[in-house]
């Protein structure tokens, strides 16, 4: 279910970041880059996000995770991530593919007159639930799809 849609500016942030190799899984690598803040006190926070510097589905797509960070890491490479004019679409749960949604997402953006930039094709963001309305002892609801937000971010220009 689309819950918001439309234009922003993304804020500047230092980002703990791993660029990955073909065949690496986002969300296991993704995983690993938090463990690895969490050991060393870095203070990562929401969203994990997986940037796309080609379409997603093309072989040997260049993709990184990044992950806001509150300083600098010793051992772990970060980075500024600039302010960008995105066209984003946040939806809740899997009642469609993410394909859909990237349709959705692509059709607004031309509706709005705009067109993707050529500087990376979007990037994918993960925010975790504010409540997981656990019952009392209960670990399951935690991975529900339906409580977690994704958002799909578009860099746009005129």
């Amino acid at each position: 279910m689309i819950d918001k849609i439309g234009l922003k500016t993304t804020i500047k942030e230092l980002v703990a970041y791993k660029t990955l190799k073909p065949g690496e899984n986002e969300i296991v690598e993704c995983a690993k880059l938090s463990g690895e803040l969490h050991k060393l006190d870095a203070r990562p926070s929401d969203p994990n996000m997986i940037l796309f510097y080609d379409p997603k589905d093309e072989p040997g797509c260049r993709r990184e995770v990044i992950i806001p960070i509150e300083r600098e890491v010793e051992g772990i490479e970060t980075k500024m991530m600039p302010e960008i004019k995105v066209a984003f679409l946040v939806f809740v749960g899997t009642h469609q593919p993410i394909e859909y949604y990237y349709e959705q997402l692509y059709k607004y953006i031309e509706d709005q007159g705009l067109k993707p930039a050529s500087t990376m094709c979007s990037i994918e963001a993960v925010y975790q639930p504010h409540d997981f309305n656990l019952s009392y002892g209960s670990f399951i609801d935690e991975d529900s799809a339906e409580a977690w937000h994704t958002e799909i971010m578009i860099p746009v220009e005129e």
